[in-house]
Order: structure tokens, then C-alpha cells, then sequence
């Protein structure tokens, strides 16, 4: 399914410019998945990032529709590349992830490429009985 729609951004002259969108990559493991997202430009010339927003979408039988992304959290922005843990997914489901960063002055950028990923014959997920994205888990960490 499409994104959502960006709200509206108002140029002003006196910032620098919003950041180009995240590239976004997803790994599993054995008790989820970690996003991993970098800014591959020059990044000097572009505003400061405050944090970033994290969407998914579970692919289900119903047609694809942009109202069934659901934003998952929001992580406070730290040095690049950035890394969270998601867990608790459903087995045998498919599912789409995206970013978007949300600079010092609450504008809020373009999403990243949507990325997925799915899951069948997970043993350590935890299966829900309705869809639903407000329960995964997120932890950061640290890349070095």
C-alpha cells in the first residue's frame, strides 16, 4: 500500500533544508527484526535531525489500502547509522516498514523506501489475535 500522505512543509528561506529520505534495511533475528536506516548524502548543508518516526503495515487479505500503515514509535535521533529492535511479530505474516526523520524545527521528512519482511515458522514470536502494530517492542541501539 501507498505511504501516507506528508503534511505540507512551509520553506523557509533562514533554515537549511530538510534531510533526503532514510535508507532503510531490515535483518531478522531470532526474536524479531532489527531496522537499520542511514542518510547516504552530504549531510552538513541539510537541518539537524530531533528524532524519527517508524511505520509498518501488515499485509493482510483485505485490498491495500495507505490507512492500514500504522505508526509503530518514535526514536530520538542519535549518530548514524541508527538501529532498533522490533519484536513480538505474528507468524506467517508479511510485513512492511518505513522512516521518515523529524528535524529541530518539527518539520517532518520523506519516508524512506518501504522495506519487508516476512515471517513464517517463527518460533519466538508472540501471535496476536488482531491486527495490530502498537504492541511491538522497540529497543535502540548503539552502532559503532
Amino acid at each position: 500500500a501507498a505511504l501516507p500522505t506528508p503534511p505540507r512543509i512551509n520553506l523557509d528561506p533562514n533554515i537549511k533544508p530538510l534531510r533526503p529520505k532514510p535508507h532503510l534495511t531490515i535483518k531478522k533475528i531470532d526474536t524479531g527484526i532489527i531496522l537499520q536506516w542511514k542518510m547516504p548524502y552530504n549531510l552538513e548543508s541539510y537541518e539537524s535531525i530531533a528524532s524519527y518516526q517508524l511505520y509498518a503495515y501488515q499485509d493482510t487479505s483485505s485490498p491495500p489500502s495507505t490507512d492500514m500503515w500504522r505508526k509503530v514509535g518514535d526514536v530520538k535521533a542519535l549518530a548514524l547509522p541508527m538501529a532498533c529492535t522490533l519484536t513480538q511479530f505474528a507468524d506467517k505474516n508479511k510485513y512492511y516498514f518505513a522512516v521518515r526523520s523529524v528535524d529541530v524545527h518539527k518539520r517532518i521528512g520523506a519516508y524512506s523506501d518501504p522495506e519487508e519482511i516476512s515471517f513464517l515458522g517463527l518460533k519466538t514470536a508472540l501471535v496476536f489475535p488482531f491486527r495490530c502494530f502498537y504492541f511491538f517492542r522497540i529497543s535502540i541501539r548503539y552502532l559503532c
